[in-house]
């Protein structure tokens, strides 16, 4: 369909432009024939006759001067200069006045080839508007069916921000320190952007802390700390790029044989602020727990549902 169309296109193009250039011949032809057979017609029409001019500015002979002292002349009028002339100063005046006759009648043929041409001009449009409005009326068609079908609406700025923005996040916890070194547990948070530009200053806070609660469903829902007091900066944070940060806890008497029997928990959670290449601020809040059935699966940290995370 969308080659028949083009095809078509391109006949009335052609058609059309073989029209235009054939009228547009036809109409310098014709001007040119006025100006080439009319410019000499005219002159040789309005030209004094040099035989004439000669005649009238011959000086009479003797003959001719008694004759004509016996037969009264008719006065020289100005407003016909070139009737009866009887000078050569009249005779002068008399060219004078058809070289501006001659004049007058070359520029009415000029006004004339012009109003021609202007006419043929008009024509010729007349005669290319049809075919240029099928040809574009072809044009169009030819794109309407080359377009392929929106099947589904143009993405919204907020639906364009969410493909191409930042997203931090905790990647993974592991143990730094075990819980029996020293007293002391710490733990290494790693954070991760997993979106498709830059985080900018990105601000990291995490805390942890032991509870003697086993069960899942009654852990508690720890604050998020103040942002006032980041643990860990970033000026930037690229795709696929990380972070870490360390925390830490004081350690209870044989916490891992506690943890592993079911009768301890290690909480880890904190939050992770930063802005897009949009200027806007984003915010991650998390919270993990280590317990005798994260470590059977072999998970370590596991992820609670908090209910308010962002991203």
């Amino acid at each position: 369909m969308t080659s028949s169309l083009q095809k078509a296109f391109a006949r009335v193009c052609l058609a059309g432009s073989c029209l235009g250039r054939s009228c547009f011949t036809f109409a310098v032809f014709l001007s040119l024939c006025l100006i080439v057979l009319g410019t000499p017609a005219a002159r040789a029409q309005d030209a004094p006759d040099d035989a004439e001019t000669a005649t009238e500015q011959t000086e009479p002979t003797s003959e001719e001067a008694e004759e004509d002292a016996e037969e009264p002349k008719a006065a020289w009028d100005i407003s016909k200069p070139c009737a009866n002339v009887q000078h050569p100063y009249q005779a002068d005046v008399c060219q004078q006045s058809r070289a501006a006759d001659a004049s007058e009648s070359t520029a009415r043929l000029t006004r004339l080839i012009m109003l021609i041409g202007l006419v043929a001009l008009v024509i010729l449009l007349l005669m290319l508007w049809p075919i240029i409005t099928a040809a574009l009326a072809a044009r169009r068609a030819a794109e309407g069916g080359a377009a392929p079908a929106r099947l589904t609406p143009a993405p919204r700025t907020g639906d364009h921000e969410a493909e191409l923005r930042a997203y931090v996040d905790v990647d993974s916890l592991e143990f730094v320190e075990t819980p029996e070194a020293d007293g002391i547990v710490k733990v290494k948070v790693t954070f991760r952007n997993s979106g498709h530009t830059p985080a900018f200053k990105l601000e990291t806070l995490a805390e942890m802390e032991v509870v003697d609660i086993a069960d899942e469903a009654d852990l508690p829902v720890k604050a998020v700390p103040d942002d006032s007091a980041p643990a860990s900066s970033r000026p930037r944070v690229g795709r696929d790029g990380t972070t870490t940060l360390i925390v830490q806890c004081d350690s209870t008497p044989k916490l891992a044989d506690r943890v592993t029997n079911g009768e301890a928990t290690i909480l880890v959670w904190g939050a992770a602020g930063y802005y897009d290449v949009f200027d806007r601020r984003r915010r991650t809040i998390f919270q993990y727990f280590c317990n005798a059935e994260t470590l059977d699966t072999g998970e370590m940290f596991r992820p609670m549902e908090r209910g308010d995370e962002l991203g």
